[in-house]
């Protein structure tokens, strides 16, 4: 038996096939996966947030439990006003989970009835992130393998343009 909503928050600048094994897992465990492109404003994106949610729909395709959605406010208000108890991150690393434990216990304090799940990332992503990503596309590597195979060109060519 599946559980209720869950949101999954982060930038996807770009979408790495990291994100998606924790999508698909996510999408897994429970009824209603919101996948959320957030702004964050330590970041300076390579992807309008438009540009990331069209990625990410490409991936997915139509999908009546996965809805991309994109929040530029707190994503525990938006949780708040769409009744979502449940947040999940993806974590490669123990760094990762220092820093996501510290966003868990804000959001607690900003919305006490929810929780936060942690995944670990598949052994096959766990070195994967978008800001290598980004650091291999400056000199012209190859991504393949790394994001997934229908977004390889479209990433790229954004590369080319900069």
């Amino acid at each position: 038996m599946k559980n209720g909503k869950v949101i999954f928050p982060g930038t996807f600048d770009p979408f790495t096939l990291g994100h998606l094994d924790v999508l698909y897992r996510l999408a897994d465990i429970f009824e209603k996966v919101y996948i959320s492109v957030a702004v964050n404003l330590e970041k300076s994106p390579t992807f309008t947030i438009e540009e990331r949610k069209n990625m990410i729909k490409k991936v997915v395709g139509e999908n009546d439990t996965i809805e991309i959605v994109s929040i530029s406010g707190l994503v525990t208000e938006y949780m708040r006003q769409n009744d979502i108890k449940v947040l999940a991150r993806g974590i490669r690393d123990s760094e990762d989970l220092y820093y996501e434990l510290k966003m868990a216990r804000m959001n607690k304090l900003l919305y006490p009835e929810m929780d936060t799940i942690f995944l670990h990332t598949s052994e096959n992503y766990a070195y994967v992130s978008s800001s290598l990503i980004k650091e291999i596309l400056k000199f012209n590597g190859p991504i393949n393998g790394l994001v997934p195979e229908i977004l390889v060109d479209e990433i790229k060519s954004k590369f080319m343009k900069n």
